[in-house]
């Protein structure tokens, strides 16, 4: 068993992440962190888990890192695991036994957990059994819960660097297409919202890329937009009709934020 975590000024949260990998009660874990030169003390702290297996300086960006972890991976099943988030208490062994009682399955996954910036739990979202039109429309794969075949990563390739906000799901849908997918109902690990996660900085292109990439795996216009806009023009009017102007102007100006990042987006995705 194999989880690659990229790394780039992780400091902050990924000693959360190093320690739920470790904790883990299946033998034979294999964690493999690809650091590009972390300046914020990120380094201490990988140096005090010499049981990691560390790649620095790694590659820059994060399709790059991946690429290259999964390429030095030795387990059968693997997991991409962001440096914010963690694993719960006996996922691994889950996922193994998920595996077990599905063995056509490329890939196995369950619900999603959120946590905020100091662990508190703040949100829990059940997924469902997605098929590949299903993933065309919206992402129901957690990509901290998901465990992949071997086999699966060598068929599908390498992740793709054309989509810098939204690889992952690409890679999730290029999954889909060759083998099926097993939704487990339970709980296995933790995505943590942050405000420097890349889903806050550049909601404005990661809604371009979402349309540019699931129109290449064939997915329609209008589908992938109602899924990706109608929670939040929910959400909105929500706000607004029971009198939230103060968080409505807040969320208002994180997304006109992200407008101005479009020159950024591709220097800062080093994780």
């Amino acid at each position: 068993m194999s989880v690659v975590t990229p790394s780039f000024n992780t400091g902050a949260y990924i000693e959360d992440t190093l320690g739920s990998v470790e904790q883990q009660d299946y033998p034979r874990v294999e964690h493999i962190v690809l650091d590009s030169g972390s300046t914020d003390g990120t380094a201490e702290i990988l140096a005090r888990h010499p049981g990691l297996r560390l790649v620095t300086p790694a590659p820059q960006g994060l399709s790059a890192k991946m690429n290259l972890g999964f390429s030095l991976a030795r387990g059968d099943i693997v997991c991409w695991l962001s440096a914010d988030d963690y694993l719960l208490p006996g996922a691994i062994a889950k996922a193994v036994d998920a595996f077990k009682r599905h063995p056509e399955a490329g890939l196995v996954y369950c619900n999603s957990l959120q946590v905020d910036e100091t662990g508190v739990e703040i949100g829990r979202t059940r997924s469902r059994q997605a098929s590949v039109r299903d993933m065309l429309r919206y992402n129901y794969v957690p990509l901290e819960s998901a465990f992949v075949r071997r086999e699966a990563l060598e068929r599908i390739g390498p992740v793709d660097d054309s989509y810098p906000l939204v690889q992952d799901w690409d890679w999730l849908i290029r999954i889909c297409k060759q083998f099926p997918i097993a939704w487990v109902d339970d709980w296995w690990s933790a995505n943590r919202v942050q405000p420097q996660q890349r889903s806050q900085l550049y909601k404005a292109d990661i809604w371009l890329q979402v349309r540019t990439m699931t129109r290449r795996h064939g997915g329609a216009y209008l589908p992938v937009f109602a899924y990706y806009w109608g929670p939040k023009f929910l959400r909105a009017g929500g706000m607004l009709l029971t009198g939230q102007f103060s968080r409505f102007r807040a969320k208002l100006r994180t997304h006109l934020a992200s407008l101005g990042r479009r020159e950024q987006t591709r220097k800062g995705l080093e994780y």
